[in-house]
């Protein structure tokens, strides 16, 4: 591989996007028209593929970076369903986080602020690989972005629009 590869991989990606021709939508988010059950949708997928990564590798840094945006994503659908709004609002991570925490969707629990707080100091450090997950804390994120999704898609009354169980 050389230099001119890596022109014409470049070339082909932004061609593909100008040409709209990106292929076929993935299943999970092809049905999905509403700001809030895309985020959602996203959610559902990472989730899917989390479960794939713990089933058959040892891939630890994919599984808590996945867990980490499906738990962002699933607190994100919540605020573009229940609020006036809309994804593109949320630029840092931590907005998501504080306006969740504002709306008491974790009842008084200082559940979203944890998360956050956790988020902050940790992920940031496992990406550029200055902390290393072992295989449990990987498991242990898939399983709490497991629960906080289920909690907010049940919160939300939305089992119909989540796509975890039709994979």
């Amino acid at each position: 591989m050389g230099l001119e590869d890596v022109v014409s991989a470049v070339d082909h990606v932004e061609q593909l996007l100008a040409d709209g021709e990106t292929g076929p939508v993935q299943d999970s988010l092809s049905w999905q028209r509403s700001d809030a059950d895309i985020q959602l949708g996203k959610a559902c997928a990472m989730l899917g593929t989390c479960r794939q990564l713990r089933d058959g590798t040892n891939n630890n840094v994919s599984i808590v970076e996945l867990s980490f945006n499906a738990i962002e994503r699933s607190l994100q659908f919540y605020l573009v369903d229940m609020t006036a709004a809309e994804s593109a609002d949320y630029h840092e991570h931590g907005d998501v986080y504080q306006d969740i925490e504002t709306r008491g969707v974790f009842s008084d629990e200082d559940i979203a602020d944890r998360i956050d707080s956790f988020r902050a100091e940790h992920r940031s450090r496992i990406y550029y690989d200055i902390d290393k997950p072992g295989r449990d804390l990987a498991l242990g994120m898939h399983d709490l972005a497991e629960i906080v999704h289920s909690y907010i898609v049940t919160f939300a009354d939305a089992h119909s629009r989540c796509s975890c169980n039709r994979n």
